[in-house]
Protein backbone atom coordinates (compact mmCIF):
# COMPACT_ATOMS: atom_id res chain seq x y z
CA UNK A 1 0.00 0.00 0.00
CA UNK A 2 0.96 3.55 -0.66
CA UNK A 3 2.07 5.91 2.10
CA UNK A 4 -0.26 8.88 1.90
CA UNK A 5 1.93 12.11 1.96
CA UNK A 6 0.82 15.59 3.02
CA UNK A 7 1.90 17.92 -0.07
CA UNK A 8 5.02 19.63 1.56
CA UNK A 9 5.88 15.96 3.35
CA UNK A 10 6.29 14.34 -0.46
CA UNK A 11 8.09 17.50 -1.84
CA UNK A 12 10.37 17.15 1.18
CA UNK A 13 11.37 13.57 0.50
CA UNK A 14 12.05 14.32 -2.77
CA UNK A 15 14.44 16.77 -1.92
CA UNK A 16 15.75 14.45 0.66
CA UNK A 17 16.28 11.46 -1.65
CA UNK A 18 17.68 13.75 -5.14
CA UNK A 19 20.04 15.41 -1.97
CA UNK A 20 21.38 11.71 -1.37
CA UNK A 21 21.80 10.62 -4.78
CA UNK A 22 23.32 13.85 -6.39
CA UNK A 23 25.90 12.92 -3.36
CA UNK A 24 26.69 9.56 -4.52
CA UNK A 25 26.44 10.20 -8.39
CA UNK A 26 25.90 13.69 -9.02
CA UNK A 27 23.76 16.00 -10.80
CA UNK A 28 24.91 14.59 -14.62
CA UNK A 29 24.38 11.23 -13.56
CA UNK A 30 20.96 11.38 -11.65
CA UNK A 31 17.64 11.75 -13.60
CA UNK A 32 13.97 12.48 -12.12
CA UNK A 33 13.55 9.11 -12.45
CA UNK A 34 16.14 8.00 -10.12
CA UNK A 35 15.18 10.25 -7.80
CA UNK A 36 11.20 9.14 -8.04
CA UNK A 37 12.55 5.79 -7.41
CA UNK A 38 14.53 6.44 -4.32
CA UNK A 39 11.79 8.51 -3.25
CA UNK A 40 9.39 5.91 -4.28
CA UNK A 41 6.53 7.84 -5.63
CA UNK A 42 5.38 7.80 -9.44
CA UNK A 43 7.84 9.87 -11.68
CA UNK A 44 4.35 11.99 -12.36
CA UNK A 45 4.66 13.11 -8.52
CA UNK A 46 8.54 14.74 -9.36
CA UNK A 47 7.57 16.52 -12.15
CA UNK A 48 4.27 18.05 -10.38
CA UNK A 49 6.99 19.68 -7.55
CA UNK A 50 9.69 19.90 -10.16
CA UNK A 51 9.29 20.39 -13.85
CA UNK A 52 13.32 20.40 -14.74
CA UNK A 53 15.86 18.72 -13.01
CA UNK A 54 17.22 22.51 -12.30
CA UNK A 55 14.54 23.16 -10.47
CA UNK A 56 14.96 20.07 -8.18
CA UNK A 57 18.80 20.86 -7.72
CA UNK A 58 17.62 24.55 -6.69
CA UNK A 59 15.75 23.18 -4.07
CA UNK A 60 18.52 20.55 -3.00
CA UNK A 61 20.93 23.68 -3.05
CA UNK A 62 18.09 25.44 -0.48
CA UNK A 63 17.90 22.20 2.00
CA UNK A 64 21.76 22.19 1.55
CA UNK A 65 22.36 26.19 2.95
CA UNK A 66 19.02 25.20 5.36
CA UNK A 67 20.63 22.08 7.19
CA UNK A 68 24.18 24.31 7.00
CA UNK A 69 22.61 27.12 8.57
CA UNK A 70 20.83 24.94 11.32
CA UNK A 71 24.28 22.66 11.99
CA UNK A 72 26.35 25.97 12.46
CA UNK A 73 23.70 27.50 14.99
CA UNK A 74 23.80 24.04 16.68
CA UNK A 75 27.36 24.54 17.25
CA UNK A 76 26.81 28.03 18.55
CA UNK A 77 24.51 26.76 20.67
CA UNK A 78 26.63 24.04 22.00
CA UNK A 79 29.54 25.60 22.49
CA UNK A 80 30.33 28.99 24.52
CA UNK A 81 33.72 29.55 23.75
CA UNK A 82 34.25 30.61 19.64
CA UNK A 83 37.50 28.14 19.14
CA UNK A 84 35.58 25.10 20.43
CA UNK A 85 33.19 25.83 17.99
CA UNK A 86 35.87 25.63 14.86
CA UNK A 87 37.33 22.69 16.63
CA UNK A 88 33.70 21.31 16.40
CA UNK A 89 33.47 22.24 12.75
CA UNK A 90 37.02 20.69 12.16
CA UNK A 91 35.73 17.31 13.35
CA UNK A 92 32.44 17.14 11.60
CA UNK A 93 33.42 15.22 8.65
CA UNK A 94 34.57 12.11 11.11
CA UNK A 95 31.08 12.18 11.70
CA UNK A 96 30.14 11.20 8.14
CA UNK A 97 33.87 9.53 7.55
CA UNK A 98 32.75 6.67 5.30
CA UNK A 99 30.55 8.63 3.24
CA UNK A 100 33.38 11.38 2.98
CA UNK A 101 35.67 8.42 1.78
CA UNK A 102 33.18 7.09 -1.04
CA UNK A 103 31.70 10.18 -2.57
CA UNK A 104 33.49 13.48 -0.78
CA UNK A 105 31.90 16.31 0.87
CA UNK A 106 28.68 17.02 -0.26
CA UNK A 107 28.75 20.07 -0.47
CA UNK A 108 32.25 20.47 -2.62
CA UNK A 109 31.08 17.67 -4.63
CA UNK A 110 27.98 19.89 -5.75
CA UNK A 111 29.78 22.96 -5.71
CA UNK A 112 32.56 21.98 -8.42
CA UNK A 113 29.71 20.15 -10.36
CA UNK A 114 27.84 22.69 -10.80
CA UNK A 115 30.70 25.39 -11.42
CA UNK A 116 31.80 23.11 -14.54
CA UNK A 117 28.60 23.74 -15.60
CA UNK A 118 28.45 27.49 -16.14
CA UNK A 119 30.29 29.71 -13.66
CA UNK A 120 27.37 32.22 -14.56
CA UNK A 121 24.24 30.05 -13.89
CA UNK A 122 22.07 30.45 -11.25
CA UNK A 123 22.69 27.31 -9.87
CA UNK A 124 26.83 27.86 -9.62
CA UNK A 125 25.91 30.50 -7.93
CA UNK A 126 23.65 29.09 -5.77
CA UNK A 127 26.02 26.27 -4.72
CA UNK A 128 28.71 29.15 -4.03
CA UNK A 129 26.38 30.43 -1.35
CA UNK A 130 26.97 27.30 0.77
CA UNK A 131 30.84 28.27 0.96
CA UNK A 132 29.98 31.60 1.53
CA UNK A 133 27.71 30.22 4.59
CA UNK A 134 30.85 28.34 6.28
CA UNK A 135 33.25 31.28 5.70
CA UNK A 136 31.24 33.88 7.20
CA UNK A 137 30.61 31.95 10.31
CA UNK A 138 34.42 30.81 10.90
CA UNK A 139 35.11 34.62 10.30
CA UNK A 140 32.98 35.31 12.91
CA UNK A 141 34.20 32.93 15.13
CA UNK A 142 37.63 34.42 14.35
CA UNK A 143 36.25 37.98 15.20
CA UNK A 144 34.97 36.39 18.34
CA UNK A 145 38.68 35.25 18.73
CA UNK A 146 39.74 38.84 18.50
CA UNK A 147 41.39 38.51 15.21
CA UNK A 148 39.85 41.29 13.66
CA UNK A 149 42.78 41.97 11.01
CA UNK A 150 42.65 38.76 9.48
CA UNK A 151 39.73 37.11 10.29
CA UNK A 152 38.71 37.02 6.61
CA UNK A 153 41.59 35.56 5.52
CA UNK A 154 42.15 32.36 8.24
CA UNK A 155 38.36 31.76 7.79
CA UNK A 156 39.27 30.98 4.09
CA UNK A 157 41.98 29.08 4.79
CA UNK A 158 40.45 26.73 7.08
CA UNK A 159 37.86 26.13 4.96
CA UNK A 160 39.92 25.59 2.06
CA UNK A 161 42.03 22.92 4.05
CA UNK A 162 38.39 21.01 5.45
CA UNK A 163 37.44 20.99 1.44
CA UNK A 164 41.05 19.82 0.76
CA UNK A 165 41.23 17.49 2.70
CA UNK A 166 37.94 15.37 2.52
CA UNK A 167 38.59 16.09 -1.82
CA UNK A 168 42.16 14.48 -0.76
CA UNK A 169 40.99 11.47 1.62
CA UNK A 170 37.93 10.57 -1.08
CA UNK A 171 40.31 10.78 -4.38
CA UNK A 172 42.67 8.53 -2.29
CA UNK A 173 40.02 6.39 -0.73
CA UNK A 174 42.15 7.32 2.93
CA UNK A 175 40.60 7.48 6.22
CA UNK A 176 43.87 7.88 8.21
CA UNK A 177 43.91 10.42 5.73
CA UNK A 178 41.39 12.35 6.61
CA UNK A 179 41.93 11.76 10.00
CA UNK A 180 45.57 12.92 9.76
CA UNK A 181 45.14 15.56 8.29
CA UNK A 182 41.68 17.04 10.55
CA UNK A 183 44.37 16.89 12.91
CA UNK A 184 46.72 18.67 11.59
CA UNK A 185 44.32 21.43 11.01
CA UNK A 186 42.57 21.56 14.38
CA UNK A 187 46.70 21.94 15.47
CA UNK A 188 47.06 25.08 12.79
CA UNK A 189 43.49 26.40 14.56
CA UNK A 190 46.27 26.49 18.05
CA UNK A 191 48.81 28.68 15.99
Amino acid sequence: MAIAYQSTEKRVELVRAAMGLLHRQGLQRTTLADVASEAHVPLGNVYYYFKTKEALAEAVIAAHEAALCECLAALDAAHEDPKARLQALIRAPLDEADDVIRFGCPHGSLCQELEKLDPDAPLAQAAARLFEIYVTWAEQQFRALGDRRTSRDRAVELIAALQGTMLLANTMRSPDLLVRQLRRIERMLDE
